[in-house]
């Protein structure tokens, strides 16, 4: 497996789960029947505004040769107007209507729950290709993580999520990828209470690879504390990037993300071509293929 393989399988992975899990988002339990159906023919794979900000951001970052709130900020406002179906949740509409009507992108997000800024997902679901960005410096990684991250989210759990994804998948690029070595960086790393608490269990949950124990004490919600771990299960848990993705959407709750995430640190390990074929049609492949060989060539 090289290299340039684990980057796109990181960028592909994210749409796959995000495609995967899209049409059953929000089923507390997720039937057999489903798992049986994606396994054999998913049929349309449409991805959501996890993909779609995924696109973006990795797209903005080899624009500018850098973060650029800017840029970014105004590509997602943009991305969203242009495909408002994707699936974006309210307060993160506000945020990008804000930006086009002119606000500076730096206050929009700040201003949201009173201004404590949001504590979703939404920067840990599209923060992956930081990690093939920043590739193989880790301080970098958690860096651009958080400026990303910025952009729509301010809240201490928010972006702290954001970052534990990215560290995880820069981890998950690397030849020598060893979990405990990884885990033992995100306790060194996390700072907000909730997360100290979910790495805490996260151990136990891997070692019974257990869904409805890691569903019950990880969560498999919208916020950043109760899914960005959950997906980090998923993917420590299982064998192969199939078995990470059918866990994640097993787990139910936002299936569409918690596979997103799971997807990616999977792909970044075992690379696109462990995809199984029946996947690799995922709309916007050939895109997001194309944006991993960019990020890779950056390395030459």
């Amino acid at each position: 497996m090289s290299l340039r393989d684990r980057f796109r399988g990181l960028m592909v992975g994210t749409a796959v789960g995000d495609a995967l899990g899209r049409p059953v988002e929000g089923h507390p339990q997720v039937s057999q029947s489903y798992i049986d159906e994606i396994r054999a023919d998913p049929r349309s794979m449409i991805y959501t505004d996890d993909t779609a900000m995924t696109i973006w951001l990795a797209e903005s970052l080899l624009t500018a040769d850098r973060f650029d709130g800017a840029d970014m900020s105004m590509r997602f406002a943009e991305g969203y107007r242009s495909e408002p179906h994707r699936g974006y949740g309210a307060n993160v509409i506000d945020v990008f209507s804000r930006v086009l009507r002119g606000f500076d992108w730096r206050e929009t997000a700040r201003s949201q729950f009173g201004g404590t800024g949001s504590y979703g997902n939404g920067a840990a679901m599209r923060v992956a290709p930081v990690a093939l960005f920043a590739y193989p410096d880790i301080d970098t990684t958690i860096r651009l993580a958080r400026q990303t991250a910025e952009v729509t989210h301010t809240h201490p759990v928010g972006v702290e999520g954001a970052v534990i994804q990215s560290v995880a998948a820069g981890h998950a690029l690397r030849e020598d990828f060893d979990s405990d070595v990884l885990l033992a960086a995100l306790d060194d790393l996390v700072e907000t209470q909730i997360f100290k608490s979910k790495l805490e269990t996260l151990p136990k949950a891997v070692e019974m690879a257990d869904d409805n124990y890691a569903r019950l004490h990880l969560g498999n919600g919208v916020s950043a504390g109760n899914s960005v771990v959950t997906a980090l299960y998923c993917f420590l848990a299982s064998d192969g990037f199939e078995d990470a993705v059918i866990r994640a959407i097993r787990m139910g709750g936002d299936t569409d993300t918690i596979a997103a995430m799971a997807g990616a640190l999977a792909g970044a390990l075992y690379g696109g071509s462990a995809i199984p074929a029946v996947w690799r049609g995922v709309e916007g492949g050939e895109r997001l293929v194309d944006l991993a060989d960019a990020m890779f060539e950056r390395l030459d």
